[in-house]
């Protein structure tokens, strides 16, 4: 089993969101050919981006329940979310793939921030039937806060362990993470390298799930727990193709300990 998660900063633009939120379909296109041209058994997730991303931020979902407007908030992204996860959909049906929308709103419960609950059952019962399990950054109920945000980076790690995932590939709109003064590639990463990531710019517009440091603890969590793990460059052609077959293209892997 191989995890993919379709970056929200590559299949959409994510610095404009609500009524301007913007799909990008030719991108999404390519990205999903090639995940159906490896042939892989593959569980999809997706990014939020701006549709879901800047709501969050307006109704200040991120850190739970305050006050009685923020379900209203809290219903608004979980609608935007599934658009833009039925419109992905779409085009992998179109590609002849069988996707089936597993929302975490409904098969996540959250605590603290964190998974406690994912309904693993339905996620192997659909893939066990040749069907392509897609998932993606949603809100969702949580015990402690009311309700919190279940970013895609927190899916992949929760399925990784839960499948005992091969690799896990997160395609970004970027190279890899950069380091040092000079903003190297790193073309491997470790926990030493965490205090040496370069801090260029804002993680690609409104993000409420914790930025690029989080991102590479995340992944080294991953890594640590047996599932090889790489961040890619969705824009460069192949590159998805070519993980996902076995090859190692340009991207950051992370370092099991």
């Amino acid at each position: 089993m191989k995890l993919v998660k379709l970056g929200g900063s590559v299949i959409t633009n994510k610095r404009s969101g609500g009524p301007k939120a913007v799909f990008r379909a030719t991108a999404a296109r390519r990205l999903l050919s090639e995940t159906a041209a490896s042939r892989e058994h593959v569980i999809l997730v997706t990014g939020a981006g701006s549709f879901g991303h800047v709501k969050a931020r307006r109704y200040d979902l991120g850190e739970g329940f305050r006050e009685d407007r923020q379900w209203a908030g809290f219903a608004e992204v979980a609608r935007d979310v599934r658009r833009l996860n039925l419109m992905v959909l779409d085009l992998a049906v179109k590609l002849g793939m069988r996707p089936i929308s597993i929302p975490p709103s409904v098969s996540v419960l959250m605590d603290d921030g964190r998974i406690h609950y994912l309904d693993e059952g339905v996620f192997r019962r659909y893939a066990q039937n040749g069907l392509t399990p897609v998932t993606f950054g949603d809100v969702a109920l949580d015990t402690r806060r009311g309700f919190s945000i279940c970013g895609g980076d927190l899916l992949m790690e929760r399925l990784a362990a839960v499948f005992g995932a091969e690799r896990a590939i997160f395609v970004s709109d970027v190279d890899g993470i950069r380091v040092g003064e000079k903003g190297e590639l790193a073309s491997e990463f470790g926990p030493s390298d965490m205090g040496r990531i370069t801090r260029k710019r804002d993680a690609l517009g409104a993000d409420v799930t914790g930025g690029i440091e989080e991102k590479a603890r995340l992944a080294l969590r991953m890594a640590a727990g047996g599932t090889e793990t790489v961040i890619l460059n969705g824009r460069k052609k192949g590159r998805l193709l070519e993980a996902l077959r076995g090859g190692r293209p340009v991207g950051t892997w992370f370092r099991r300990p």
